[in-house]
């Protein structure tokens, strides 16, 4: 009976061991998953860091006042390589976002990637909650604010060439803006027979282009200088959009003031119907700006579109027509006239004016025009203006400083038309492109965060005819053989 005790006894060894083994087995693996999960360190080990977040954003995301949904409508199974390459910038950076915040106070933000050609019954909330139909962008929502991202925001290219990745600084800026209770004011002119604001005429209504800045997240309110005291203190930008009748002495005043003591930021849009009896001259001589009274004319074949609106490809170097340049862009505009600098205005360094959009070589400036929009004309270097001509202007004030920094001051923009805003070509071209960037670098929008873009290396690998038959010959001959050597090794140890 000894021997059959001894069984026994080894046999429960045995197991006990195994179950020792298993629960030591758990316990190292709990004791691993938790150390993992409260002390870790986490390395990009791409060249640039592209997914690593700046100090500046991580102290953001720590502060964050509410939660934030993000989602992003870009398909990972495109087989455009640029949008391939969007995806995984976007992915990637998006998760470094989701784990910096997830100890906010507020709430942290949650990524969700929506498709929206196989995910129809998601794309289909997405477009009854927020009005978003589309792919190939990124919707950011806090509460009762959104704002939309799109793919050309996030790089800065250089001949259509993707050279820069600012995408921690736009999204950044994105998520700042909807998770604050702020947002930018803008007030729209009204009392000259200005632009209507929700009319949905074709012509005269603006509708589309407003609705197009309330998804953006502005708050946009009427205003008539009338009978009021001054700008309203919360005015982060005015817009004055094609005005039918003067602006009154006064109110113009008013307009100076907020430029120049308030430094405010102020959009003109002055059509060549009202001639020069606009009220704004002086406005316009402090800030270096001259109105001409003319129509601008353009025989040049790549400049004309059908029905005989102007297309408008040159563009001065600046932040808000970058993305229409590098993409070879054009805006289309109707009935304009010439907005240039003022030669007669002395400017001194605080000043700077800006032609922004050019017409062609073969363009002038007509003076001698009527209302009609049709008739011939032809340039007469006796009265015309001749082209290129600029039919629209920047013109930007700095504040004196004691300190080694340059201080913003007041921001005005003039251009020579507004049709290029109403319902029938808001959509057309880079029209709503440049003017939500003019209406972004008017505000600051973007300017709040301060984090450089980052370069985007391009790795190229170059080898001569020689080195390309020894590479194919080492796939196709050199590691198969290696492989079939081990083979024949191993078999014959075993037969040994």
């Amino acid at each position: 009976m000894k021997p059959n005790k001894d069984f026994k006894t080894q046999r429960w060894t045995e197991t006990l061991n195994t179950w020792l083994q298993v629960l030591l087995f758990l316990v190292f693996f709990a004791g691993a998953s938790y150390l993992g999960s409260h002390f870790y360190t986490r390395v990009d080990l791409t060249k640039q860091h592209r997914f690593s977040l700046s100090p500046e954003t991580i102290a953001y995301l720590g502060e964050l006042e509410r939660p934030v949904q993000v989602y992003v409508t870009i398909s990972a199974d495109s087989d455009d390589p640029d949008l391939h390459s969007l995806y995984q910038d976007t992915r990637g950076l998006l998760r470094e976002y989701e784990f910096q915040s997830r100890r906010a106070p507020g709430g942290g933000i949650s990524v969700e990637f929506v498709n929206v050609y196989q995910q129809r019954g998601k794309a289909r909330l997405l477009a009854d909650t927020y009005g978003i139909d589309q792919s190939e962008l990124i919707l950011l929502v806090s509460g009762d604010k959104q704002r939309i991202v799109f793919p050309n925001e996030l790089y800065v290219t250089e001949g259509r060439k993707r050279t820069q990745f600012k995408g921690e600084q736009k999204l950044t800026s994105a998520i700042l803006d909807v998770a604050s209770d702020n947002r930018k004011t803008i007030y729209i002119l009204s009392g000259h027979g200005e632009l209507r604001v929700d009319d949905v005429d074709p012509n005269r209504g603006i509708s589309q282009f407003t609705a197009a800045l309330r998804q953006r997240n502005f708050d946009l309110r009427t205003l008539n200088l009338t009978h009021a005291e001054g700008v309203p203190e919360d005015a982060d930008m005015i817009l004055i959009l094609s005005p039918q009748t003067p602006v009154m002495p006064h109110e113009e005043e008013m307009l100076r003031q907020y430029l120049n003591n308030e430094a405010g930021r102020v959009l003109i849009m002055i059509d060549p119907e009202l001639r020069n009896n606009h009220g704004l001259d002086d406005l316009f001589f402090d800030w270096g700006v001259l109105v001409d009274d003319t129509v601008v004319l353009d025989t040049g074949r790549d400049f004309m579109a059908s029905g005989g609106d102007l297309l408008l490809w040159r563009f001065g170097d600046h932040a808000t027509t970058r993305t229409l340049i590098d993409n070879n862009i054009p805006v289309i505009a109707g009935l304009t006239r010439s907005i240039r600098k003022d030669p007669g205005r002395p400017i001194g360094d605080s000043l700077q004016v800006t032609p922004l959009i050019g017409t062609s070589d073969s363009s002038w400036g007509e003076r001698n025009y009527n209302y009609a929009r049709g008739g011939t004309y032809r340039f007469d270097e006796n009265t015309d203006l001749p082209g290129p001509l600029s039919v629209a202007t920047l013109s930007e004030r700095q504040i004196a400083s004691n300190l080694p920094i340059n201080i913003p001051g007041g921001r005005l923009i003039v251009i020579g038309t507004s049709e290029f805003i109403t319902n029938s070509r808001i959509g057309a071209l880079g029209n709503l492109t440049l003017m939500l960037n003019l209406i972004n670098w008017g505000t600051d929008r973007d300017s709040m965060v301060n984090i450089p873009p980052r370069p985007i290396d391009d790795i190229q690998i170059v080898l001569s005819q020689d080195q390309t038959n020894k590479l194919r010959l080492s796939m196709l001959v050199l590691f198969p053989g290696s492989a079939a050597l081990c083979g024949l090794i191993v078999y014959w140890m075993r037969r040994k």
